[in-house]
């Protein structure tokens, strides 16, 4: 009999182990499965050019993981009451659809009503260099950046650095006037922008303690910075962050190539020497 004790606790270890790990197992797949359980939303049945109307023709219903899901994608629902909203921006084939993508319509809703749910809308006062020399108009992307002093000690610096990326723009100038761009010399004094509550906050100090610039982005560029660096006299002066971002310009900004072979269809004196 007491030979055949450890043999039995040892079987009962076994079995208990091989059901915690089963246990484990099934709690990961169970989390696995959450993490890409899909959304359906609307997405451009093909590539979509500025100024196309949002009809069931050019979009259709596609899959993405709930993790990237947001509010403000458009889904199957919100197409009958958007239809023939012009989209404002290039949209490639596959791509999700927004609501920032469609161009605004004027009614008598308030503005708040009209807000997605979790977002804020604040306004803040803009001149024509700080406003892109007005270029801005409603659904533009932009970056915030802010120029702060920094008191470190008894020594103080000035500091500019990105305090928000890829924040939309509601709305330019006073209520009821949106500026478009048709040509005309426009110009305005506030920026109306849509925030998280925390952005909000963040806008609202910035403007009490620093002066705030607006920088214009592609509307299809939603990425973010990785590094969280700041500029300071020092680093201005000395070029140290310019020397670091060289070749990111290069590969980002630099768009002209050089052809070799075709210097002999060039006009006198701009061909290779």
């Amino acid at each position: 009999m007491k030979g055949i004790l450890p043999i039995v606790i040892a079987v009962l270890l076994a079995i208990a182990a091989a059901f915690t790990v089963s246990r484990i197992v099934s709690n990961e797949k169970a989390k696995l499965n959450r993490k890409w359980r899909t959304m359906k939303v609307l997405v451009a049945a093909q590539d979509l050019k500025a100024r196309t109307p949002l009809t069931v023709d050019v979009v259709s219903e596609g899959e993405i993981p709930e993790m990237y899901y947001s509010e403000n994608m458009l889904t199957a629902n919100n197409l009958e009451a958007n239809r023939r909203r012009l989209i404002i921006h290039r949209i490639a084939k596959g791509q999700p659809i927004y609501f920032h993508n469609l161009e605004g319509q004027e009614s008598d809703k308030s503005l708040g009503s009209r807000l997605r749910l979790g977002g804020r809308a604040i306004t803040i006062p803009v001149n024509q260099v700080s406003a892109v020399g007005y270029w801005l108009q409603p659904n533009d992307h932009i970056d915030v950046v802010g120029t702060f002093q920094n008191a470190a000690g008894e020594n103080t610096e000035v500091v500019a650095l990105t305090i928000l990326e890829n924040i939309v723009v509601l709305k330019t100038g006073n209520r009821g006037k949106q500026i478009t761009s048709d040509g005309k010399a426009a110009s305005f004094s506030t920026v109306t922008l849509l925030v998280l509550p925390e952005e909000a906050e963040m806008m609202v100090l910035a403007q009490k303690v620093g002066t705030i610039s607006l920088t214009l982005r592609n509307p299809e560029d939603r990425g973010l910075m990785q590094e969280r660096a700041w500029t300071t006299l020092k680093t201005l002066l000395t070029r140290e962050r310019a020397k670091k971002l060289r070749m990111k310009r290069i590969q980002t900004l630099d768009t002209i190539k050089i052809i070799r072979g075709i210097s002999k269809n060039l006009p006198p004196g701009l061909g290779r020497n």
